[in-house]
């Protein structure tokens, strides 16, 4: 696989960094997604716990 299909392979939440979970929020935003859907809480409570 070159580096660009593995840039563009979805990353578990687990696995994403600070900003990659902001990147995450940020298109959730964009395609209408809610704030109290799953993934999106996911995300939220990771990022809290990646600032402690």
């Amino acid at each position: 696989m070159s580096e660009e299909n593995k840039e563009k392979k979805n990353k578990k939440i687990s696995q994403m960094s600070v900003s990659e979970i902001e990147t995450a929020v940020r298109k959730s935003s964009e395609n209408k997604l809610s704030d109290n859907c799953k993934y999106v809480q996911h995300l939220l409570q990771r990022k809290a716990e990646l600032k402690k």
